[in-house]
């Protein structure tokens, strides 16, 4: 179970910067929790859409070693940047 978070962990730090820059962009637009978490919702039901194609699975694949099938890496990838995203977003709304 570990080595499987671990991996989670290693191919979110890829994502990271693209999500941290969606987290922004949706804090300019609208503030909100809710809609923010929506609409990351919608940008993972996308990649789990990108990942399931075969070219690209062939690319992405080394998170398969540790036995993560494609929907639990998009469902843990998905509650990482959801925890990260309303701490952003209530720390921002301290401040607004």
């Amino acid at each position: 179970m570990l080595h499987q978070f671990k991996a989670i962990l290693i191919y979110y730090k890829a994502l990271a910067t693209w999500s941290f820059l969606a987290t922004i962009i949706l804090t300019a637009v609208i503030p909100k929790i809710i809609p923010a978490l929506l609409t990351k919702l919608f940008l993972m039901l996308i990649y789990y859409w990108i990942i399931n194609d075969i070219n690209m699975r062939k690319r992405i694949g080394f998170y398969k070693m540790v036995g993560v099938s494609n929907l639990k890496l998009v469902m843990h990838l998905y509650l990482i940047d959801c925890i990260l995203t309303c701490s952003f977003l209530l720390v921002i709304k301290c401040y607004i």
